[in-house]
């Protein structure tokens, strides 16, 4: 089974991310660890820090979530299962279909936010896209309170 498991820095994504340690890892499974850059407008104070270079901020950003993805990708090999990390640039939950298409996945997984109405209209909702436009099973996990 080829499992999309797509995160971020929130609880959310943990809560995912702690699903597939507990229940979908098998000798058989590969998991590939997502997380995706939405295109933005760096503060100044970026800017100044990567030597006044667009580029570098991008380049740090990468570099940060890179380190995200590596490490649950680490703890989810520790499992004794097939895992990678990659970051893809782009809109989240476009990227992320497009992903699950390109690798043939069989089952994406990712957290929910729990957005308001009013924050979906005006933020979008990725969880939602993902579910309504992806080529295979969709895990929506959210967090229990």
């Amino acid at each position: 089974m080829k499992v999309l498991l797509a995160i971020d820095e929130s609880d959310f994504a943990a809560q995912a991310a702690k699903e597939v340690e507990a229940r979908l890892c098998g000798p058989k499974t590969m998991v590939r660890v997502i997380h995706v850059v939405a295109s933005f407008v760096p503060p100044a104070a970026a800017v100044v820090e990567a030597g006044g270079s667009l580029k570098g901020v991008k380049e740090n950003v990468v570099d940060q979530y890179r380190e995200l993805v590596d490490k649950q990708a680490a703890r989810i090999r520790d499992l004794g299962v097939t895992a990678e990390g990659v970051v893809r640039q782009g809109s989240a939950g476009k990227t992320i279909v497009e992903e699950a298409k390109e690798w043939d996945a069989d089952l994406i997984i990712l957290g929910a936010h729990g957005l308001s109405r009013l924050e979906t209209l005006v933020m979008g909702n990725v969880a939602r896209y993902v579910v309504n436009h992806a080529p295979c099973s969709v895990e929506v996990v959210r967090v229990k309170k």
